[in-house]
């Protein structure tokens, strides 16, 4: 008989307290632009508004209107034998219809509010001659790609920020209204004014751990977005940037239904709290990192790290470390951890100084490979030459261990559950086999972590009932009496 789902997480309250931590959200799909250059034809001069400029010569096109109804145009080079060179705001505000545009080598100054209100817009290209702009998968960045300048407004789903991105444009993806999910590593700094302004069905969204500026109105007018959790790095929040619709009185309504949660004390809370956000609206929460390619995230429970610093967790896998552990596995995981911080040498140049925690955090592990949730897992922190056991977790899609070091951390995982009172398959009969399976007959293990085999294992005289005889059994085989 399978124990009981009445309980169905209280053993990882009972052994795994420190599992309590929950991940932050991860999201990678990226969304699919179209392949619209063959069908595209290059837009009639005389669609487009423009300013000849500057006042002596040689002079250059300003854009500033287009009045077209083509769905897929390339502007042209020229306008009247003036070179386009600046596509100003607004300039395809009113072409709901346009799914593709392709901009000229010589334009030097494009930006989101460009395309603001281009509903059906799915695709940006760009002359390959361009030295000012490129494009990745139809969205437009700088040259270096390190500013996320347009976001087509079409475009539908989830979207993962490209890691190289340090900072998010302003409008970038203004009026986005198919836009649900959005996720962005570490790097990003900036977020500039309105860039996510009017993104009316985005529902979640993981802001960089570092972001130091979000601009005004830059999470303006999201009306599905239920919870934000703003950083601890934040120095700079712009007016009404976590401003929700206004209400029919045209007041400002900060309305998230879950919640703003900030770190106490930092800048993003005294900032909300002085402009007047209060509870339930305003919520703290305990300063967190995380790594978004590894899953790994840090946990400031007890106020170690220093929120005046911009920290980031750096994650890198590490060697296999196989030989000092001593049991047995199916497989394993390592990552080296540090927290480090930029900081300037004696010649000014940028470096990255690695931070010490003066105290205890929770690290938990997600994006575990799918193995392991099938297994039971332990985790290791080890050195050079030793590895020390930090906790053991059953079946389960994350684990977590409270530590006050840094450094090599190792996940094994065993789904070999065919020695007899081996509840969680390590090959070796220990007390705490016999507290898993005590647990398993006081039904505290919930269904969904266990496989048959596992529960044999603790099923000690095989009548198909885990019961505390079975646990006292099982206790025997650790003690070496059985």
């Amino acid at each position: 008989m399978r124990p009981s789902r009445t309980a169905c997480w209280v053993l990882c309250l009972a052994l795994l307290a420190l599992c309590a931590v929950c991940p932050n959200g991860v999201y990678s799909s990226e969304s699919t632009a179209i392949a619209a250059a063959d069908e595209a034809v290059v837009a009639n001069e005389a669609d487009f508004t423009y300013i000849a400029a500057p006042s002596s010569n040689p002079k250059w096109a300003l854009v500033t209107g287009y009045t077209g109804t083509a769905g897929k145009i390339i502007i042209p080079d020229t306008l009247d034998g003036y070179p386009v060179q600046v596509l100003s705001s607004n300039v395809f505000s009113a072409c709901t219809n346009l799914t593709y545009v392709k901009i000229p080598a010589g334009v030097t100054s494009v930006s989101g509010q460009t395309f603001a209100e281009c509903r059906s817009l799915l695709e940006i290209d760009i002359d390959s001659a361009n030295k000012y702009y490129t494009v990745e998968n139809g969205i437009l960045y700088n040259s270096d790609g390190t500013t996320l300048v347009a976001y087509p407004n079409g475009l539908e789903g989830e979207f993962t920020v490209p890691e190289r991105v340090t900072s998010i444009g302003a409008y970038a993806f203004c009026g986005a209204y198919k836009l649900e999910k959005v996720n962005m590593y570490n790097n990003v700094i900036s977020i500039y004014q309105s860039a996510f302004q009017g993104c009316f069905s985005l529902d979640e969204i993981r802001l960089s751990d570092r972001l130091a500026v979000l601009g005004a109105k830059a999470l303006a007018n999201c009306d599905d977005l239920r919870s934000i959790h703003l950083p601890a790095s934040l120095s700079s929040i712009g007016e009404d940037a976590v401003l929700g619709m206004l209400d029919s009185n045209d007041c400002k309504v900060y309305y998230f239904t879950n919640g703003i949660y900030c770190t106490e004390n930092s800048y993003a809370y005294n900032y909300l709290y002085k402009i007047g956000i209060r509870a339930p609206y305003l919520k703290t929460e305990s300063y967190s990192l995380t790594d978004i390619a590894s899953g790994v995230t840090l946990t400031d429970i007890n106020g170690v790290l220093p929120t005046d610093k911009a920290l980031k967790l750096s994650v890198t896998p590490s060697d296999n470390v196989s030989s000092l552990i001593p049991i047995r596995y199916a497989s394993s995981v390592s990552y080296n951890i540090k927290l480090v911080y930029r900081d300037y040498d004696d010649n000014g140049d940028i470096i990255e100084v690695q931070y010490t925690p003066l105290g205890k955090f929770i690290l938990t592990f997600n994006n575990l490979p799918e193995d392991a949730i099938i297994s039971a897992t332990k985790i290791y922190r080890t050195t050079d030459s030793a590895a020390y056991e930090m906790i053991r977790s059953p079946h389960t899609p994350f684990v977590a261990a409270q530590t006050k070091n840094t450094g090599t951390f190792t996940l094994v995982f065993n789904n070999d559950f065919t020695k007899a009172g081996d509840v969680d398959g390590d090959g070796i009969n220990s007390s705490y086999d016999a507290r898993f399976a005590l647990c398993i007959a006081a039904n505290l293990v919930p269904e969904a972590i266990l496989t048959e085999a596992q529960i044999a294992t603790a099923d000690a005289d095989s009548d198909g009932t885990v019961t505390t005889e079975d646990a006292r059994t099982v206790l025997r085989y650790a003690a070496g009496i059985l």
